[in-house]
């Protein structure tokens, strides 16, 4: 089973439920959990609230996808569902960007990032008494968030704008799919104008 078949069926389960009941369902289970919790916290010391915001995030896991839109029915499999999210053009053009670089590039970038999120987290703790890495595991979950959905195929590649033709069209419009590239690759010349 994948992810979009589990937040399909754990959604269809929600939707199943009464209405009024759905909201007591969630805020019971987080309460429970956040009971559980505060046993923990009192008998061994867990960190406080802890699960309390493992079980929010786990819901959001569950209940995002489907109010977003991005759970399809998979076009070759009936019954199966698929995760395609829309609208990333910028977060696809990142990834694709990442992947053109070498590997040592690559390398390269994460360090920066994880060094730089380090030193900002480290000067702030020292200055303010920041909570320490906070920053730099905010980084690392940036970078899950910008490379997750992109390694696991389901960003859906953006149509690439092109300027309107016609005089009552907008001026950047979305390109057919299959309309031919040959054309639009070859360079216009600078000594003459544009047509």
């Amino acid at each position: 089973m994948t992810y979009a078949e589990r937040v399909q069926h754990w959604n269809r389960l929600y939707d199943q439920a009464p209405e009024d009941l759905r909201f007591n369902v969630v805020v019971g289970a987080v309460v429970l959990i956040g009971a559980i919790n505060m046993w923990l916290t009192v008998e061994t010391g867990f960190p406080f609230a802890l699960l309390v915001i493992l079980a929010v995030a786990a819901l959001t896991a569950i209940r995002l996808p489907h109010a977003m839109g991005w759970v399809h029915a998979h076009p070759e499999q009936p019954g199966r569902a698929q995760m395609r999210i829309e609208g990333a053009d910028s977060l696809y053009r990142w990834n694709l960007w990442y992947d053109g670089l070498t590997e040592p590039q690559r390398a390269a970038v994460l360090l920066v990032i994880l060094l730089g999120a380090g030193i900002v987290n480290m000067l702030l703790t020292i200055g303010n008494g920041f909570p320490f890495g906070l920053l730099f595991l905010l980084a690392i979950l940036a970078l899950v968030a910008v490379r997750g959905p992109y390694a696991a195929g389901w960003l859906v590649p953006p149509a690439e704008p092109r300027l309107a033709t016609g005089p009552q069209s907008p001026l950047l419009e979305r390109e057919p799919a299959t309309v031919s590239r040959q054309v639009e690759a070859q360079p216009v010349p600078r000594d003459q104008p544009p047509s």
